[in-house]
């Protein structure tokens, strides 16, 4: 009898052995009355030799033990290139990510490794580090670290709350930077933990921000799994938490938050859960403000399965559940700003907030960019409008060329519409600055794209290993030997990257610096 428990499991980490033609959004099955649900579908399809569909779910759900990545079916291990030592080695490795558990632990240990190095560099850097106000007499060595820069304002929320009064300049009358510009859900679930524990906010928030991290990055595992398969997933999760700006995801802010609750609303949409990426959007509505682009990933998904239609015809149930995702990617993007009216009587209390943080008292999308480029190239080559135009337009290009490319075909509907919209949402609304570098970290299906892993060819390539799972592409055109070197000077040059992140952009100089 399978256990239903293992067969939960199975489906969440574990997936991908199904139909090799299965897309995602609901590309597989008839239609059954309920969503087009992979496992269920190639689970209950009825086997030629007739045995209980119902206990083979597990079955389908996971790789065969004898069967290591990329082996195809009538080889035995042990024999031909496999039955030499380096063959039997490559093989034991291959093998290793094929199950949905040592999958898991494997990334959580790629994971934990990366936060070592960043936790090594950050108490390194700390030896040069000035005493500020930001870090109490408590706080020593690598946590006197983990409490620079925002992390002041999310411990003022943790100790007095958001203020009633809007604090303003006395002689101009300009919004003073306040709490009102930072969400509360990572400030207010420290307090409660460092209430339960009795900790301080350097050692709870960081401790807080580093597991979240590492669920974050479960979550990003499986997302890229599902599309490219587990070997490129690996690769692309060891890419993403090598990045120079990873050390945050350890230190009192709310990357980590706001990376799981991301991945976790793409999870269930890529999935037609709509109620539950519904319920996960909201709570991004008091993490982060990404309502926009995730509300344009939700476009995107709707539009996909409605085009699917023919294949798995839409229920009324299901436009009413596709609907109220939609609608709770809306009502996220404005929970805090209603809630900071709500706190203060001031209709305008968050945007007014987030403008005394600008050059200007004013929020003026995509204008910043253009003001920068042509600062910058009149500053260091002499040149006018038109160069600077040329350089922005190169950027855009270069940005949004990374997504809509065939190099990223192999990332799906889901991945490619949340990177697309997370670029334009930055260009809208970003003032350009070196924070560009910390907000990248919500990019990660990128990683796949710059390991040249995001081809989706035409079949199935021979040797190599091929995802089965909802996001239903066949795997890139990257041989090992290739897709290993690139790896490797990715995560070199992260890692001195990241050596530089922390020394000349997470340090602080007194009385000012780059911010992060």
């Amino acid at each position: 009898m399978v256990d239903a428990a293992g067969v939960q499991w199975a489906r969440f980490v574990g997936t991908w052995r199904v139909s090799p033609r299965s897309g995602a959004l609901g590309e597989q099955g008839a239609h059954t009355g309920r969503r087009c649900d992979p496992v269920r579908a190639v689970a209950t399809e009825k086997p030629p030799d007739g045995r209980n569909p119902a206990l083979m779910a597990d079955v389908v759900a996971r790789p065969a033990a004898h069967e290591p990545d990329g082996v195809s079916e009538g080889r035995r291990p042990g024999t031909g290139d496999d039955a030499r030592p380096v063959g039997r080695l490559r093989g034991a490795l291959h093998h290793w990510y094929a199950r949905p558990k040592a999958f898991v632990v494997g990334v959580l240990a790629i994971y934990f490794l990366a936060r070592l190095f960043s936790a090594i560099v950050l108490t390194i850097v700390g030896t040069w580090q000035q005493d500020v106000t930001w870090i109490t007499s408590e706080e020593h060595g690598y946590f006197r670290m983990t409490v620079l820069w925002d992390a002041f304002w999310y411990r003022q929320i943790v100790e007095d709350g958001y203020p009633a009064v809007m604090p303003q300049d006395p002689d101009s009358g300009r919004l003073w930077q306040n709490p009102w510009a930072f969400y509360p859900l990572f400030p207010y679930l420290t307090k409660f933990l460092m209430q339960l524990t009795g900790g301080g906010f350097a050692v709870v928030g960081s401790t807080l921000s580093l597991l979240v991290g590492a669920a974050a990055a479960v979550l990003i595992a499986i997302l890229l799994r599902d599309r490219v398969g587990p070997r490129i997933a690996v690769a692309g999760v060891t890419l993403w938490a090598t990045f120079m700006a990873t050390p945050v995801l350890q230190v009192a802010y709310t990357e980590s938050i706001a990376t799981f609750l991301l991945c976790g609303v793409l999870y269930f949409l890529a999935r037609q859960r709509w109620l539950a990426a519904g319920a996960v959007a909201l709570l991004t509505g008091i993490a982060r403000p990404i309502a926009l682009p995730l509300g344009f990933v939700g476009v995107v998904c709707v539009f996909f399965r409605w085009r699917n239609r023919a294949k798995c015809p839409v229920s009324v149930g299901e436009w009413v559940r596709m609907f109220t995702a939609l609608v709770c990617c809306g009502l996220s993007g404005l929970m805090w700003p209603a809630l900071a009216w709500l706190g203060t009587g001031v209709p305008t209390a968050y945007t007014d907030t987030m403008a005394a943080w600008r050059a200007v008292p004013e929020i003026q999308p995509f204008q910043p960019w253009w003001n920068l480029f042509r600062w910058m190239i009149g500053a260091t080559v002499g040149g006018g409008p038109v160069v600077a135009a040329l350089a922005l337009a190169l950027l855009v290009v270069v940005t949004f060329g990374l997504v809509l490319g065939p190099w990223a075909r192999a990332l799906g509907p889901e991945l490619r519409a949340w990177s697309f919209g997370y670029s334009l949402y930055l260009f809208a609304s970003l003032d350009p600055s070196t924070s560009i570098f910390r907000y990248m970290i919500m990019q990660f299906p990128l990683a796949v794209v710059l390991l040249g892993a995001g081809w989706r060819p035409p079949r199935p390539i021979p040797g190599v290993d091929a995802p089965e799972g909802p996001g239903g592409s066949t795997v890139a055109d990257v041989h090992d030997r290739r897709l290993w070197w690139v790896l490797a000077a990715g995560v070199v040059l992260n890692l001195v990257l990241q050596y530089w992140w922390v020394d000349v952009i997470w340090h602080f100089t007194p009385p000012a610096d780059t911010p992060p």
